[in-house]
């Protein structure tokens, strides 16, 4: 080959990766901007966390007490989502923030936590507890077993994902105490009448205070009429290898 030939194969060549890095620049940029918590989850650091113990990450400037205080809540959060569950398959990286600040930065606004799908979880200022640690945890926990494709066809309605999540929380907010029966604080609404989409329970959960109580009513009577948790874990496990929700719930 000539060393035009040459010259001219190379600045393609050049061409080329000057393209691919623009290109990865600008998808790491747009992910850094619209999904903190996923670029994260890449580099704990960048956002300013530390690792505190497997998978535990928590906003720097925390002291030794603190780090010790939530890395038992979220251990406790952990052991309520395996006895729900019955085991526990996703392995998710926990970001623990300290300070609004942090947590808006990772855009959760006034949530008390959040997740994305199986692989990450953050806990905000507001939700430093078990109780918070489990609900976020049991929903990547639902996302582990039914799978991207799972969520992308939003094959589980939000509303029965909530109302697993606070019955493995044991959220007491939404729920009345274990052992003395029924569980619901307000009345069972109709499975009709609840949000299935993540639009939808958004857009409600703004005016309807009780939403959160009514899919914790309406899954707990469910689970309880059909055995209990283990009803839940076979329903999600139904789903994941093909049934539709309404097949499973019947």
């Amino acid at each position: 080959m000539s060393w035009y030939g040459l010259a001219r194969k190379y600045r393609w060549l050049r061409l080329a990766a000057t393209i691919l890095v623009a290109l990865f620049i600008t998808g790491a940029t747009v992910i850094t901007v619209a999904f903190p918590p996923a670029a994260a989850a890449v580099c704990p650091a960048c956002f300013g966390f530390g690792l505190v113990a497997p998978d535990i990450y928590v906003e720097k400037g925390y002291s030794d007490d603190q780090a010790a205080a939530l890395v038992a809540a979220v251990s406790e959060g952990r052991e309520r989502v395996q006895q729900f569950w019955g085991g526990r398959e996703a392995a998710p990286r926990i970001f623990i923030c300290i300070s609004d600040d942090c947590f808006q930065r990772m855009r959760g606004g006034r949530r008390r936590g959040m997740s994305l799908l199986d692989f990450v979880a953050v806990l905000s200022p507001r939700g430093l507890n078990p109780v918070i640690a489990a609900h976020e945890l049991s929903m990547t926990e639902l996302y582990r077993r039914i799978g991207w494709l799972g969520f992308a066809r939003q094959s589980v309605p939000v509303w029965f994902n909530e109302g697993i999540s606070m019955l493995a929380s044991d959220d007491l907010r939404y729920l009345a105490p274990a052992g003395g029966g029924d569980r619901c604080l307000v009345p069972e609404p109709s499975l009709e009448a609840l949000p299935a989409g993540p639009f939808e329970w958004n857009r409600r959960a703004l005016t309807d205070k009780q939403l959160y109580a009514k899919a914790a009513c309406a899954t707990s009577r469910w689970i309880d009429a059909h055995g209990g948790p283990p009803a839940a874990v076979e329903l999600v496990s139904r789903i994941a290898a093909g049934s539709s929700f309404a097949e499973a719930v019947k």
